[in-house]
């Protein structure tokens, strides 16, 4: 006999957790193995067993995540063109049409309104569903980049993108689209190896621009072959050739999900493995461990407090935690037993319309509660707006720091908003992990040292004092494994701290001869050789730096620098004036330019 309410939701949440699929042992899908290969989802909309999610599907937010930007179609998202002034940057950003094209524009202006400078790029892609808003992407040559401006649909105008214009600084058109960015919201980007920011021609796998079929259910090649094969024949209970997240474990099926929906927690990529490794029916920590800092107990009054205001720069990050993990603190997800999971309410191909999604996701709540389970009287939830909405009072709403108008569902269930923290959120770091969490590790799982240690390097921008960490993982790699580019890297910049130049350029250097060209050793380099007074040896490593990333706008400029240091004046005015061309709106350059090409006394 069931004794608590909460052990009847229990019952209920496994059974409907049954009835909708989820399988209660593991399922082995075929199609994790790295040499199943990706087949495009036309694959899927050409067969009639899809013809209903094919049809449907393309209408849906995840559907038509991203797209050419200059259809008939898309140009009527964003209707209104206009010109935004940012008085902290002193630039005009513009949108505006050319026939059937979209452009964006920055200029500035002098004193006498005469235009100092003035570039413009066409836009290729538009990005999102369109909950918050659009932004769009451009290309120069074969690398990606986001423009400046995003539509806003909540206030239906064209404002700075999420991230532009912090601490004055001007990111204009330079701001490189990764493949770590591309991956969520395509699905199917084709990089150059080695190369961030720069794509294949064309960019994406099969034509494919919105997250397609196989970013959730994985490669089809082997499904699509077995099903040619076997046609007419019976088919299984459950086919194994592709991955169905129905039939997935929660932990498993839920990991699909986070490989995008994380909610801002830092990710690193685990040892050897690319963003585009993760295979959906495999275990995310495989490709990818996430991470954050613990809360402490007393900040507990803080935490408190962030639930229910605004996030203010420089308070303590709770907006950090994932959506899953915040799920898991829920009364609900625990008397589920685990089994609570993002699909046993969000469905994928064919979602709530917004006229509808709070009677959908009531008719959730319902499958294990009941209309008397609310302690609201019928006729006031009745007056509510929008009236009888169980997420909106037990779910709610708050806004997301660093990104104008949008906000977010709180997907940790109360019984009523500003209810205090569980003790669960402040669940305190392993002995193997002193002064972080990471929030995906299965418990018996072994975290590798290089993992940990781009955990502690970028946790310590935030506390100095996992310095410490740091230098001892770090001196644990450098006894193990002390040939390691990644080791290198970090010694050298070790060898910086301590102001010992000469071995950083030694270390820097072994990192290049043992691994790729990664930009930012080579930067290293060329400051480190700066540094000992090898300004000839440093302009070479600049480059290099400049023909591998033409458009970083920070690379010419450098060389130029170390140009002047070596007075060098004339291949410093070749590498502005270059640098101009490429970077209309670089005020360095043009200032140091003009110093120098001024008549003398």
């Amino acid at each position: 006999m069931v004794k608590t309410l909460w052990g009847f939701v229990a019952l209920i949440l496994l059974a409907a957790c049954a009835a909708g699929g989820q399988s209660g042992s593991p399922i082995g899908f075929r199609n994790t193995n790295p040499p199943v290969a990706y087949v495009g989802s036309k694959s899927c909309t050409g067969s009639r067993c899809h013809d209903a999610t094919s049809r449907d599907y393309p209408q849906t937010p995840m559907g038509h995540s991203m797209a050419p930007a200059n259809t008939p179609a898309e140009l009527e998202k964003a209707p209104k063109l206009a010109t935004v002034f940012d008085s902290k940057l002193n630039r005009y950003f513009e949108v505006y049409r050319d026939g059937s094209s979209l452009y964006q524009s920055e200029y500035q202006l002098d004193e006498n309104g005469k235009a100092i400078f003035k570039t413009q790029y066409r836009l290729d892609y538009v990005v999102g569903a369109g909950f918050t808003g659009y932004t769009y992407l451009f290309h120069r040559d074969n690398w990606l980049f986001e423009a400046p401006l995003s539509y806003y649909t909540k206030t239906q105008q064209w404002e700075l993108s999420p991230g532009y214009a912090t601490q004055g600084q001007d990111h204009g058109f330079t701001r490189p689209i990764t493949t770590r960015c591309l991956v969520c919201h395509n699905g199917q980007p084709e990089p150059e190896p080695g190369r961030d920011g720069m794509y294949k021609a064309p960019p994406f796998r099969f034509g494919e621009h919105a997250i397609s079929c196989e970013a959730c259910h994985g490669p089809g090649e082997l499904h699509v072959r077995e099903l040619a094969k076997g046609h007419g024949r019976k088919r299984p209970a459950v086919d194994t050739s592709i991955v169905n997240p129905a039939r997935l474990s929660s932990r498993l099926a839920d990991d699909i999900c986070m490989s995008c929906h994380q909610m801002g927690a830092p990710d690193i990529l685990q040892p050897g493995k690319e963003y585009l490794d993760f295979r959906p029916g495999a275990p995310l920590y495989q490709t990818v461990a996430l991470f954050k800092l613990p809360v402490r107990e007393d900040q507990r009054a803080e935490a408190d407090r962030l639930e229910t205001l605004p996030p203010v720069r420089g308070s303590l990050e709770i907006p950090l935690w994932w959506k899953i993990s915040r799920l898991e603190m829920s009364k609900c997800f625990q008397a589920s037993q685990g089994r609570l999971s993002c699909i046993t309410c969000h469905v994928i191909h064919h979602p709530p319309t917004p006229e509808n999604q709070v009677a959908y996701y009531r008719e959730k709540c319902l499958g294990c509660h009941t209309n008397a389970s609310c302690r609201l009287a019928v006729k006031e939830r009745m007056q509510q707006q929008p009236p009888n909405d169980c997420v909106g009072c037990h779910m709610p709403r708050r806004m997301i720091a660093g990104i104008p108008h949008s906000d977010d569902t709180s997907h940790r269930i109360v019984v009523r908003a500003g209810q205090a923290l569980p003790d669960m959120a402040f669940q305190q770091p392993p002995p193997d992990l002193p002064g972080l969490l990471c929030l995906n590790r299965p418990k018996d799982d072994p975290l590798p040292l290089l993992t940990k240690l781009a955990a502690y390097a970028g946790a310590m921008r935030k506390d100095p004092s996992l310095k410490k960490d740091y230098l001892e993982v770090l001196e644990q790699l450098r006894q193990s494994v002390p040939e390691d580019p990644k080791v290198l890297t970090a010694l050298g910049l070790k060898a910086v701290d301590e102001r010992d130049d000469a071995k950083a350029v030694d270390y820097f250097s072994r990192a290049l001869d043992h691994g790729p060209q990664d930009p930012t050793t080579l930067l290293h380099l060329g400051e480190a050789l700066a540094q000992s007074g090898k300004g000839e040896e440093a302009g070479k490593v600049l480059e290099r730096l400049v023909a591998a990333y033409p458009y970083a706008r920070p690379y010419r400029r450098l060389l130029a620098i170390c140009y002047l240091k070596e007075n060098d004046e004339q291949r410093a005015r070749e590498v502005m004036k270059q640098q101009l061309e490429f970077f209309p709106e670089d005020s360095l350059v043009r200032e140091l330019l003009k110093k120098l090409e001024a008549p003398g006394p």
